[in-house]
C-alpha cells in the first residue's frame, strides 16, 4: 500500500473516532437556559448514566495510546513509577485500553442511554483503531 493512502486512512480514522467522542462530551454540558422562558422557571435537566461517562472517559484515553510516541511515554512513565512492575502495568494497560472501545460499543447497543450514539459509533470506530493503526502505521514508515 502506498505510504500516502496509509496517511490518509489512519488521519481519516482517527479524526472520525475523535468526531463522535467530543460529541458525547458535548452532550454532558448543560443546556442553556431557553431565550423565552420565564425567570423564574427551571431548567431541564438532562438523564445521565454514570457508567456511560465511566466508558466515555476511558475511550477518550484509548485514543492517545494508538498515536505515535504516545506509547513510548507511557511506558518511561509506568516504568519510573513502579520498576519492578513496569512490563505487567504496560500490559494491563493495553489489555484495559483496547477491551474498553468494544465494551463501551456493546455496552450502548445493549442499552439505551443518554450517550449512546456517540459511544456506539466511537467505541467501534476505536476498536477499529486499535486494530487497523499499527499495520497503518507500519505501512507509512515502510514506504519512504
Amino acid at each position: 500500500m502506498d505510504a500516502r493512502l496509509a496517511l490518509i486512512l489512519y488521519i481519516a480514522l482517527l479524526l472520525g473516532t475523535v468526531a463522535p467522542i467530543a460529541a458525547g462530551w458535548l452532550a454532558l454540558l448543560p443546556h442553556e437556559r431557553e431565550p423565552f422562558a420565564r425567570p423564574g422557571e427551571a431548567p431541564v435537566k438532562k438523564p445521565r448514566d454514570g457508567f456511560a461517562i465511566f466508558l466515555l472517559a476511558n475511550i477518550s484515553l484509548s485514543l492517545l495510546v494508538p498515536l505515535p510516541g504516545v506509547e513510548r511515554e507511557l511506558r518511561s512513565i509506568v516504568a519510573k513509577a513502579i520498576p519492578e512492575t513496569a512490563a505487567q502495568a504496560m500490559m494491563l494497560i493495553f489489555i484495559w485500553l483496547g477491551f474498553v472501545p468494544g465494551l463501551a460499543a456493546a455496552y450502548s447497543a445493549a442499552r439505551a442511554n443518554p450517550l449512546r450514539v456517540p459511544l456506539l459509533v466511537g467505541g467501534v470506530l476505536a476498536l477499529a483503531l486499535w486494530l487497523s493503526g499499527p499495520w497503518l502505521l507500519g505501512q507509512i514508515a515502510a514506504n519512504p
